[in-house]
């Protein structure tokens, strides 16, 4: 188990490339741990001891609601509350205000049996607040699974643990992974200071990695043991960095963008839900496939919020998006509108959704993107360290603001988030991490 769907499908891919084919296959699984939530809740539901309304036992479970409609700016929100083994379904109000899917179109959704993940996690906290309910679970953990692997288990939140530790006491053979210095999910619910609670009150027996198999070079070595350390840091510099990078990595997307046409990154900002920024992601989408043979990082959610269920239905969009490409490659704002207008009618094929009419502020993802492509010569791909997490290249390139290099020359700690990232950033090389 892992926390996200990017790095289930890294852990398959090395799974199947050092095992073989049958490793990956029935009776072994490489999921997300919101996957197995969705198992424990479903089972609750079959032997009852949840009552979903309308009496549902089986869930339709989506990451979000924004696939259902676009967010408004509102303080109606809404609840899911267990009552004994009711579930009931609330309309409130919140004291602020914030862009969200209206409760009017939420509540019948989950009436029929329609949720998110957060509903699943919502519901299964509460479930088990029963000691029936645990006991329930730890059974049905003890007679479906003989072990349990949890990768990168510092950035599970408190139901993430409270599951693992049903596992312990099921006598499910155990492992977990982690390392207090690549905690990076905290905006997530993480509790990396409460998996130490866990090993102590377990008594998991605990082995320390002395040895990295990552580095092929004595100063990526060094480099890290000085981080760890808290000691003073300054990664070189080098001014043909884009020409021998594999990576440039930065803590945040706006600086991987402000660094120049030779770097592209694979998203725009982290995913706000606009139309227009979900169509700008799928064309985003097209250019890194055809350069980087990657998806752009939010591809699925910019799906969710043009209502599209088919994650193949864009592919039928490939020839519009690579004549918006080609728009794209003449200057000036008139080339821009045009390709906006060209992007707005493409994505009126595949989606219920309508973008606005062009505006700076819809057209400058677009201007970003055509200063790339005008640009001669491959771009390097642009990850923040939350991307790279779990992955690692011969060379990478950093991107440092002022106070990321003054924290890097004080001495990192491994309490503080932002040194967190900077830590997994400068860790993610082979060979080299070079300054820009």
């Amino acid at each position: 188990m892992s926390f996200t769907r990017s790095a289930t499908w890294n852990l398959w891919r090395r799974v199947e490339r050092i095992w073989g084919p049958a490793a990956v296959v029935w009776p072994h699984r490489i999921v997300t741990l919101d996957t197995v939530m969705c198992d424990l809740l479903h089972d609750l539901l079959r032997c009852g001891m949840v009552h979903w309304p309308h009496g549902h036992q089986t869930l339709d479970v989506h990451d979000s609601w924004a696939a259902f409609s676009g967010s408004v700016w509102t303080r109606a929100d809404y609840q899911v509350k267990l009552q004994g083994s009711n579930l009931q379904l609330l309309r409130v109000f919140t004291r602020s205000q914030a862009a969200r899917v209206e409760p009017n179109v939420i509540l019948p959704l989950l009436a029929n049996g329609v949720c998110t993940h957060g509903d699943v996690r919502d519901v299964l906290t509460q479930a088990l607040e029963q000691p029936a309910v645990v006991e329930r679970l730890t059974n049905r953990l003890a007679v479906t699974t003989r072990s349990l692997i949890v990768d990168e288990v510092f950035d599970a939140n408190e139901l993430d643990l409270q599951v693992i530790e049903l596992a312990i006491s099921a006598g499910i053979a155990v492992t977990l992974v982690g390392d207090p210095w690549q905690a990076l999910y905290l905006f997530r619910g993480a509790r990396p200071e409460k998996v130490h609670d866990l090993l102590g009150r377990a008594r998991v027996q605990t082995m320390p990695l002395t040895r990295s198999f990552r580095w092929r070079t004595r100063e990526q070595e060094e480099l890290a043991n000085r981080l760890r350390a808290g000691e003073s840091v300054t990664l070189s510099s080098d001014g043909d960095w884009h020409e021998r990078s594999d990576v440039v990595l930065g803590l945040f997307w706006k600086p991987l963008w402000d660094v120049g046409p030779e770097v592209l990154p694979i998203a725009f900002q982290s995913f706000k839900g606009g139309v227009e920024e979900a169509a700008a992601t799928l064309l985003l989408n097209h250019v890194t496939r055809n350069i980087f043979n990657e998806d752009a990082t939010y591809l699925r959610e910019a799906l969710t919020a043009l209502a599209i269920t088919d994650l193949e239905l864009p592919r039928q969009l490939e020839d519009d998006l690579q004549a918006v490409v080609d728009l794209l490659r003449t200057p000036g704002r008139e080339a821009l509108v045009r390709s906006y207008e060209a992007l707005t009618r493409a994505m009126g094929r595949i989606s219920p959704r309508q973008m606005r009419p062009a505006h700076h502020a819809h057209t400058e993802r677009l201007a970003d993107l055509s200063k790339r492509l005008r640009r001669p010569g491959r771009p390097v791909p642009g990850l923040t360290a939350h991307q790279a997490k779990g992955r690692e290249w011969e060379i990478v390139s950093v991107r440092l603001a002022p106070s990321e290099q003054a924290a890097l020359e004080a001495g990192l700690s491994v309490e503080d988030d932002t040194h967190r990232k900077l830590y997994v950033a400068c860790t993610r090389a082979r060979q080299e991490t070079i300054a820009v």
